[in-house]
């Protein structure tokens, strides 16, 4: 069950960016955006596989129960009584609803409500909403709908669309689009951030799975900002070129939310650190630490950051994959920024690991 909740969380993210960017290149007038070639039953089908990928985490609540309780009882309790199960029950109805607006091409002002209202039910199953129900409910719902905008526009683009002869009248519009959304996802995810794991912990946190998994979600989100400079402002100046094609390097940026996606997904079958040092008893240290740092890892008391040669000299060699990715734009190879990218991530990150001090 543990393997199979990423990728329903994954599924998750994926499918509701494909419908809420569908639904809202329809508000862009023709002339502004490339020609998006997706089939209807592709779009049909993302508001069912919503419905059972929306059912992973009911299914890790009842496997978690089950033992105590009996399969029954736990199925029950769950969908009556846990935020999760109404929460499902609620987003199948409206998924239900949009599969029905979809089919008959129905309102795009309908199709924006019942998705608005689907992304609502996302935010009320969070953990955020269980802990602090209005300000978990808003900022997770706001940051789930930020993200899934960005990315959906950016999905359709790079992926269901071949046009870019209109790239500098859709750069117009989605460049000011995307940063607002940047800055909402940045603002709202440390709000998130601070129901999960304080401030002043945040460095001990690594050396636990949750912390893990946060400390790559968020060293993933450089490269995917350097590939949005590239994409938003840096390629303008490149268009005319005809060796260059502005979606292959939309394609590299989504591989990066795609990681991100995947990062969050784990993160979902791990348990929050609200206090560093019960969770570290209780569900003991992440193997995957204790084997980079070389210690038994038994207690964050005299965890700090402490960067010393061998870390610092990972660190500079991680800016320098940041700047190959700038040299990859400048020969016209995206494949090239993509893996300078990911070099970036496991390189930084083990600079990271190696600078903890215990």
């Amino acid at each position: 069950m543990g393997l199979l909740i990423p990728i329903f969380e994954f599924g998750n993210y994926f499918l509701y960016s494909i419908l809420v960017g569908h639904v809202a290149l329809q508000f862009v007038p023709e002339a502004s955006k490339p020609k998006s070639r997706i089939a209807k039953p592709f779009l049909l089908l993302s508001t069912l596989g919503i419905i059972i990928f929306t059912l992973g985490p009911i299914l890790q609540t009842i496997f978690y129960f089950k033992d105590g309780v009996g399969l029954s009882l736990a199925i029950q309790t769950v969908f009556i009584d846990f935020q999760v199960g109404k929460a499902w029950i609620f987003i199948g109805f409206m998924a239900t609803f949009l599969w029905m607006a979809l089919q008959l091409n129905a309102s795009k002002y309908l199709q924006a409500i019942l998705l608005l209202l689907m992304i609502l039910g996302v935010g009320y199953s969070s953990h955020t909403a269980s802990l602090a129900f209005w300000p978990g409910l808003l900022s997770h719902s706001l940051h789930f709908l930020m993200v899934t905008l960005w990315t959906g526009i950016l999905l359709h683009v790079a992926w269901f669309s071949k046009e870019h002869a209109i790239w500098g009248r859709f750069l117009r519009w989605f460049t000011p689009l995307a940063i607002i959304s940047l800055i909402i996802i940045l603002i709202s995810g440390f709000i998130l951030m601070l129901f999960m794991v304080s401030p002043r912990d945040y460095v001990k946190a690594w050396v636990l799975p949750y912390g893990q998994m946060l400390l790559l979600k968020h060293i993933s989100i450089i490269p995917l900002l350097i590939f949005a400079l590239i994409n938003g402002f840096l390629a303008r100046k490149s268009i005319q070129t005809d060796s260059f094609n502005p979606i292959s390097w939309i394609r590299g940026e989504s591989i990066f939310l795609f990681i991100i996606f995947y990062v969050t997904g784990v993160m979902g079958t791990l348990s929050p650190p609200h206090e560093i040092e019960f969770t570290l008893k209780s569900e003991g240290p992440s193997k995957w630490a204790e084997w980079l740092i070389g210690k038994d890892i038994i207690t964050t008391l005299n965890i700090h950051f402490s960067p010393n040669l061998q870390s610092v000299v990972l660190i500079i060699m991680s800016i320098l994959f940041l700047f190959m990715i700038f040299i990859s734009f400048k020969r016209i190879k995206p494949l090239l920024g993509v893996i300078f990218g990911v070099c970036f991530i496991v390189v930084l990150y083990a600079g990271f690991m190696f600078s903890l001090s215990i």
